[in-house]
C-alpha cells in the first residue's frame, strides 16, 4: 500500500504543473491569479491532489466506458492479447490526461473566480467610495486618511486593497505610486481609469474633491450603460444557449427518429413482396452511423456556442471552457432523451 502521509506533494506538484497547456501558459497565468490574490507560491499541494482526483475520476470513467472502448478498437484488438492491453494502455493514458487538464482548468477557473469575485465587488462600490472620498477631503481631511474612512466595513474588498494601499503609503511609498500598483493588479478598465484619473489629479496638484465628484458621477453613468449592455446580450446568450441545449439536440433527435420510421416503413412494406422495397430498404447501421454525428455535432455546437457566450460576456476565450463541460452534458442528455422519447412514439404508430 502506497502511504500518501509520506508523499512530498509540494515536490510531486512542482513536476506534475505544466508550463503550457497548448498556447495557453498556464503556470504564468496561475502564478498571476496567486500573486493578485496575495499569496507568495504557487499551491502545488493543491496540484498534486487535482492529479490524484483526475486519476480517481478516469477510473470511474473507464469503468463505464470499457464495453464502448472494447467495441470501438474492436478491429484493432482482435484476438491477441498484447493487443488488448496496448489500446487500454493507450485509451487509459489519453483519457487520464484529458481528466487532469480538465481538473486543472477547473482548479485554475476556481482562482480566477475568487479574484473576478473581488474586483465585480470593488467596481460596484466604486461610486459610494468616491463619494464618501468627496465629503472627507471637503472635510479638510488628508488623502491618506481619507481613503480609509471612506470605505464601510460591509464593502469587504475594497477595504482589503485601500488598507494595503495606507499601509504601503505609511512604510514609505509614495501616494501615486501605491495607487499605480493598485489599479496595475486588476483588469477592470473602469478601476484603471478611475485610478489613473485620480494620479493624473495628484500630479497636477490643487483641489481633487471636484474632479473626483465628476469622476463618481460619470461611473454611476457608464454603470446605467453597462446595466442595458448587460440586459441586451443577456437576452443574445438564452437564445444561444436555447438553441445549443434544446433545439440543437431535438433537430438531431427528430433526423433518428425520421430515419428510423423511414427504415420501419420500408421494411413492414417490403413483407408484401415488393422486391423494389427490399432492396431500397436502409441499412440498419445507418442509425448507428447518425448517432455518433450527432453526438460530434452537439459537442462542437455547444463548443462554439461557449465561446460566443463568453464573448458576450466580455470574457477571453480561454473562460469559454467553463461553459463547455454543462453544455455538452445537458445537450447530449437532451439528445437521448428527446431520440428515446420520438423513437418509442413513431414506433408504436408503425407497429
Amino acid at each position: 500500500m502506497v502511504n500518501f502521509k509520506k508523499l512530498n506533494k509540494y515536490a510531486i506538484g512542482e513536476l506534475l504543473i505544466p508550463t503550457r497547456i497548448y498556447k495557453f501558459k498556464y503556470k504564468d497565468e496561475l502564478e498571476s491569479i496567486y500573486e493578485k490574490l496575495y499569496f507568495n507560491n504557487l499551491n502545488y499541494f493543491a496540484i498534486t491532489n487535482a492529479f490524484f482526483l483526475s486519476i480517481l475520476i478516469t477510473l470511474v470513467a473507464y469503468i463505464l466506458l470499457y464495453p464502448q472502448i472494447l467495441v470501438f478498437f474492436n478491429d484493432t484488438i482482435k484476438t491477441s492479447f498484447f493487443h488488448k492491453l496496448g489500446v487500454i494502455y493507450v485509451t487509459w493514458f489519453v483519457l487520464n490526461l484529458i481528466m487532469y487538464y480538465v481538473t486543472l482548468f477547473v482548479y485554475f477557473f476556481y482562482k480566477k473566480s475568487i479574484f473576478k469575485k473581488a474586483e465585480d465587488e470593488i467596481e460596484k462600490d466604486l461610486p459610494e467610495f468616491l463619494d464618501n472620498l468627496v465629503s472627507n477631503l471637503k472635510g479638510g481631511i488628508s488623502l491618506e486618511k481619507a481613503l480609509v474612512k471612506s470605505v464601510r466595513l460591509e464593502q469587504k474588498a475594497l477595504l482589503r486593497e485601500v488598507t494595503l494601499i495606507n499601509e504601503k503609503i505609511m512604510m514609505g511609498v509614495g501616494v501615486i505610486t501605491a495607487l499605480k500598483e493598485f489599479r496595475h493588479r486588476f483588469e477592470s478598465p473602469i478601476i484603471h481609469r478611475t485610478f489613473f484619473l485620480i494620479e493624473e489629479g495628484l500630479k497636477g496638484g490643487g483641489n481633487l474633491a471636484a474632479p473626483m465628484a465628476r469622476i463618481s458621477q460619470n461611473l454611476k453613468r457608464i454603470y446605467e450603460l453597462n446595466e442595458e449592455l448587460k440586459a441586451g446580450a443577456g437576452g443574445f446568450t438564452v437564445v444561444i444557449k436555447a438553441i445549443s441545449m434544446f433545439v440543437a439536440p431535438l433537430l438531431f433527435a427528430l433526423a433518428l427518429t425520421l430515419l428510423s420510421f423511414i427504415g420501419d416503413l420500408f421494411s413492414l412494406l417490403s413483407q408484401s413482396g415488393d422486391a423494389f422495397l427490399s432492396v431500397a430498404a436502409i441499412p440498419p447501421e445507418f442509425a448507428t452511423y447518425l448517432v455518433r454525428f450527432s453526438y460530434t455535432m452537439i459537442s462542437l455546437i455547444t463548443l462554439f456556442s461557449s465561446l460566443i457566450t463568453s464573448q458576450l460576456k466580455n470574457e477571453k476565450i480561454y473562460e469559454a471552457l467553463k461553459y463547455v463541460p454543462i453544455y455538452i452534458i445537458v445537450s447530449l442528455l437532451l439528445f437521448r432523451f428527446f431520440s428515446g422519447f420520438l423513437l418509442g412514439f413513431f414506433g408504436n404508430i408503425i407497429s
